[in-house]
């Protein structure tokens, strides 16, 4: 019974987590916040410092920063957690170019991380695939491409974990 009643309980707190959450696209004017915070999230936890805060302030201005992908989150109204993608090109060893999509750097504030907040961000790029695949006329690899997934067979098999069905099966229903 006592088993049963935490999961209870946790089930409890992820839902009132996720009612005091908005994920939204970055805006400008918050650019500055949101480098403080990708600062304080990553001081010291790959070396001395950081750099990942000053990569984010370039990449912005990179004409392969995708700005419909650069989302935000807040909690209570505090910003606690930013995600962004870059479109991105792989030159295979046969000579094809084979355009991909790159994620990051993610972080969510400190004082949260390990609290389930980066998997919300995380699984939000999956529920705007999820539109976006209502929609027959974009076809299931652009759909992965454009929520930043540059290998379908990965996006495909995320997105069953997930959800319960392939992409193709969710389109069909």
């Amino acid at each position: 019974m006592k088993k049963v009643l935490a999961a209870l309980y946790k089930e409890v707190e992820k839902k009132k987590m996720k009612e005091n959450i908005i994920i939204r696209l970055e805006r400008e004017n918050e650019y500055h916040e949101v480098e403080n915070l990708v600062r304080e999230s990553f001081w010291n936890v790959y070396r001395p410092g950081c750099l990942e805060h000053y990569v984010l302030h370039k990449l912005r201005n990179d004409p392969a920063f995708v700005p419909e992908l650069d989302f935000v989150m807040t909690l209570d109204g505090q910003l606690i957690g930013q995600n962004m993608f870059m479109k991105a090109v792989i030159a295979a060893d046969d000579g094809r170019s084979i355009p991909i999509m790159t994620m990051g750097p993610i972080c969510i504030a400190p004082k949260l991380k390990r609290k389930g907040y980066g998997k919300i961000l995380l699984d939000y790029s999956l529920e705007k695939a999820k539109e976006l695949l209502l929609n027959p006329d974009i076809p299931v690899g652009t759909v992965a491409l454009k929520v930043g997934y540059g290998n379908y067979s990965y996006f495909s098999k995320l997105f069953k974990d997930v959800v319960g069905c392939t992409p193709n099966e969710y389109r069909k229903k």
